[in-house]
């Protein structure tokens, strides 16, 4: 009795610190920090953290980015509706910013600006002109003919201080810049619109906030913009929506619908087994109780690690089940038949050094996951390792507290009526492991090409119906899909600016057809110091033509007047403009996805062009620069997730290794080498079927592989336990239980048609069956 004191008082304990702990976490946030948002489950790149950071804060940024076209055949009927949607959505918490109109102040602001700090401003082009032999002359001579036409886009009252019109050319450069940096789209009746072919599209912009960007969330700025538009398709309106948000909305709900469908009916098989089996609600209601709590315990570990958890890590929380609800088989199917024991302390010391093997087993391959360099692989493994640790203990110090039946209920009515044959004591039982390890071979010579690690995100999400025909429309109206960048560093911010400048001209000496590419740089905007002061040296040849300039112009003959461009000139010598100055909204606005500014003691910015022509040459500008790096967005992606799923490899490598020296201090080594090899073919199967099935082994398939791993594990322990001491019907018939209620739960999700479930499930079963079958014969 004082024995299982002890025990309930570790239970009690380890439950108590969790919670303690979690509760010291969250009662200083106030609320439940549950990060919804699938852009922040990419991998990190390969590159130095910085870099990571950098590409992270970007990939975050864009990822927020939405676009809502309203489309009609009449401009104003197209107009109207984006006026109506913009006022319904204008004032939700789910945007940080949403934009329909292009003020006319915006370009007033712009101007003022550029008016302040145009000795700076001057591109490139202009500078080699006014520095060239006659360059001034022909400069001033284009002044003239620009003051005498018909349309400036600057105001013509500042001739008197700027009588070369240094303001119109630096504001015909910045809004050739900013039209270049976005859309297609151009401004008419104060918003951005487009005709193609016959019909009038008009923008609305929006960057989601971190509530709306929670796509795995009910209520979020998707789903609130599908209900407001939802029912305005009428009369020949049409709305285009475009954005990753919009795909990642419909891959969250499909795949949460088809699990949850999925899930609720294998949950019910599983009840009905387990009903079946034992017709006593105790099991039931202590399994799932013990299962909700190692669920709670995963949790609060989880968050007080890293003060939040991602909706994907409880999803992977589902996994525990399979788990769990090993130990509870195992223990109430003694505590139900076996007459042997008389208590429940007697059932826990005949079952305590299985249990406790498979609990360090599986734990070992979790703890592995730790060192991967991804943050909710790290999320799952905390998750996965607290609550198979709570379980166990529930299956230790809790259960053995529940009084046995009476003896003459000690009986499983079904298991008597249908025993389950001894098929390792038949002499063609070890054909079976051969005949799978056969089937093998022969798949893996047959398919041998498809054998490789490799992921590949476009085979993972496939577009379809009404968002691929949006997808496809939109990048021909907007002509804007960008997916890969420049990420420039340096030790200042004048540094990242040259550097950026540099990268830029090696760009624009690509062609791409008969024009330069176009792309959007903070430099364009803000240019370095020295490119600044270069333009400032430039502008001074223009002062020795002031006077004939003035006389061209028909200025009087004032020298207060005519003296203003000399002094606005003086004036201006240490006037320039640096990040974090105070600039119009509209170049805010653009310069905060673009400019990121100090990142661990660098800084740096990113250089985006609006269409990868050749990536490889963009390539090798970044890697012969030695300060940039080419992020090419979708494939980057999957060779990070290439790289960790082989580090994934080499982790449950090292694992198997560590499992086995454990292993060794309690068996035999033909023993042990029987243990091993249970998940070891487990693996090869499940590597096979996928070569078969024209699948190669991705990121999903190696996580529904650790699961095998420590699941396959147990069942052959437990098998050997029972082999060393009875040969009793029970521990098999407690391995085919789990096994039902493992395969019927977690195999079911091969029929998902999201792919990362299917994979997962595909994996899972294919593997789980192996184990089975080696275990019991």
């Amino acid at each position: 009795m004082r024995k299982n004191k002890c025990f309930v008082l570790l239970y009690a304990l380890s439950h108590a610190l969790v919670l303690l702990a979690f509760l010291c976490r969250i009662i200083p946030q106030r609320s439940l920090h549950i990060d919804a948002d699938f852009t922040s489950m990419l991998p990190l790149s390969a590159e130095k953290k910085a870099v990571q950071k950098a590409n992270k804060t970007l990939t975050e940024h864009n990822g927020r980015n939405i676009f809502i076209l309203v489309s009609h055949e009449d401009f104003g009927t197209a107009k109207q509706m984006a006026e109506h949607v913009y006022s319904q959505l204008k004032d939700s918490r789910n945007f940080d910013s949403i934009s329909l109109y292009n003020d006319a102040g915006t370009l007033s602001d712009i101007f003022a600006f550029v008016h302040t700090y145009k000795f700076g401003l001057l591109g490139k082009d202009t500078q080699r002109q006014l520095n060239s032999a006659g360059g001034a002359e022909i400069f001033a001579q284009n002044a003239l003919a620009k003051a005498y036409g018909l349309f400036t886009l600057s105001p013509l009252g500042n001739l008197d201080e700027d009588p070369f019109l240094l303001d119109e050319v630096v504001l015909q450069d910045y809004l050739a810049a900013i039209q270049n940096s976005g859309t297609s789209m151009s401004p008419k009746d104060d918003v951005l619109s487009v005709q193609y072919e016959g019909r009038w599209y008009v923008m609305i912009s929006a960057m989601l906030s971190s509530k709306g960007a929670a796509v795995a969330s009910t209520d979020n700025g998707i789903s609130e913009i599908y209900g407001v538009c939802g029912g305005l398709e009428k009369d020949g309106i049409r709305f285009v929506y475009s954005g990753t948000p919009f795909h990642s909305y419909k891959s969250s709900t499909s795949a949460s619908r088809e699990v949850t469908i999925i899930s609720v009916l294998s949950f019910i098989i599983v009840i009905a087994i387990l009903i079946a089996i034992f017709r006593n609600p105790l099991p039931l209601f202590a399994s799932v109780i013990s299962i909700v709590l190692a669920i709670g315990a995963g949790f609060a570990a989880t968050y007080c690690i890293f003060g939040g958890i991602h909706v994907l890590s409880l999803v992977f929380a589902t996994s525990l089940i399979g788990c769990c609800i090993d130990y509870s088989l195992h223990y109430f199917m003694h505590w139900k038949a076996d007459t042997r024991w008389n208590s429940g302390t007697d059932i826990r010391a005949g079952l305590f050094k299985g249990l406790t093997l498979s609990l360090v087993s599986t734990e070992i391959c979790y703890i592995c996951l730790l060192f991967a360099p991804f943050a909710l692989l790290k999320q799952m493994a905390v998750f996965s390792l607290a609550g198979i640790l709570s379980v166990y203990l529930a299956a230790v110090c809790i259960y053995p507290l529940f009084s046995l039946p009476p003896r003459l209920k000690r009986t499983i009515p079904l298991l008597e009526r249908y025993p389950l044959p001894q098929f390792h004591k038949k002499r063609w039982a070890a054909l079976v492991p051969c005949a799978l390890l056969a089937m093998d071979a022969v798949l893996l010579g047959v398919f041998h090409k498809n054998v490789k690690i490799q992921n590949t995100l476009s085979k993972l999400y496939t577009l379809e119906g009404r968002l691929k025909d949006d997808s496809v429309l939109a990048y021909k109206v907007l002509n804007y899909a960008p997916s890969s960048w420049f990420v420039i560093c340096g030790s200042s911010a004048e540094e990242v600016l040259q550097h950026e400048e540099a990268i830029r001209e090696k760009i624009d000496a690509l062609e791409e057809g008969s024009g330069k590419l176009q792309y959007v740089a903070t430099s364009q905007f803000i240019p370095s110091l020295s490119s600044q002061r270069a333009s400032y040296k430039a502008a001074g040849q223009l002062l020795a033509l002031a006077e004939s300039q003035y006389d061209a112009l028909g200025v009087e003959e004032d020298d207060e007047i005519r003296g203003l461009f000399r002094r606005s000139y003086k004036d201006a010598e240490n006037t320039f403009i640096i990040p974090g100055s105070d600039i119009p909204p509209q170049l805010e606005y653009l310069l905060s996805s673009i400019w990121l500014g100090n990142i661990d003691g660098d800084y740096y910015s990113v250089l985006i062009p609006s269409s990868i022509p050749d990536a490889a040459a963009f390539r090798d500008i970044a890697q012969q620069s030695g300060y940039a790096y080419f992020e090419d967005g979708i494939t980057n992606i999957s060779t990070t997730l290439d790289r960790l799923t082989e580090l994934i490899v080499l982790l449950f490598a090292g694992a198997f290794i560590i499992v086995i020296i454990v292993l060794r201090c309690f068996y035999s080594w033909s023993q042990v080498c029987k243990i091993a090899s249970v998940p070891l073919l487990s693996v090869i199967t499940t590597v096979a079927v996928f070569a078969a099935a024209g699948k190669t082994v991705d990121f999903f398939a190696i996580i529904g592989m650790v699961l095998v791993f420590g699941l396959g594990m147990d069942y052959i322990i437990y098998m050997m336990e029972h082999r060393k001491e009875n040969n009793s019907p029970l521990e098999p018939s407690a391995i085919l239980l789990s096994f039902l209620t493992t395969v019927i739960s977690f195999g079911t999700l091969a029929m998902s048609s999201f792919m990362p479930v299917h994979l997962l499930g595909l994996a899972i079963s294919s593997g789980l069956i192996t184990a089975f079958l080696c275990t019991v014969f």
